[in-house]
């Protein structure tokens, strides 16, 4: 097992909290490719295997979107809330039973 250095750990530990906190969810490929870009002796894989590891110790959602769009164009659907993960809620699983 190898031991990563703690400034990588804390940077992604930041990274990830900031994105969960402003999207509501984790776009696993373009948060890997940013940390590899940071951090250069970390390949891809190893950053991608990084943050979906921390994004479930989070139990934060996940996405797979390698185009990186950028979820702040869409319309808010609350005033505290980006509108992904509520839009989700509310339009898919929000109908009655």
């Amino acid at each position: 097992m190898y031991t990563y250095p703690i400034e990588l750990r804390d940077d992604l530990n930041y990274t990830l909290v900031k994105t969960i906190y402003e999207f509501g969810i984790v776009n696993v490929p373009v948060l890997a490719a940013q940390l590899a870009s940071r951090h250069g002796d970390l390949s891809y894989a190893d950053s991608e295997r990084l943050v979906l590891g921390f994004a479930q110790l989070y139990s934060a959602p996940i996405v797979f979107d390698r185009s990186g769009c950028d979820w702040r164009l869409k319309e808010p659907v609350g005033l505290d809330n980006d509108g992904l993960l509520l839009d989700i809620v509310q339009h898919e699983f929000g109908r009655a039973a």
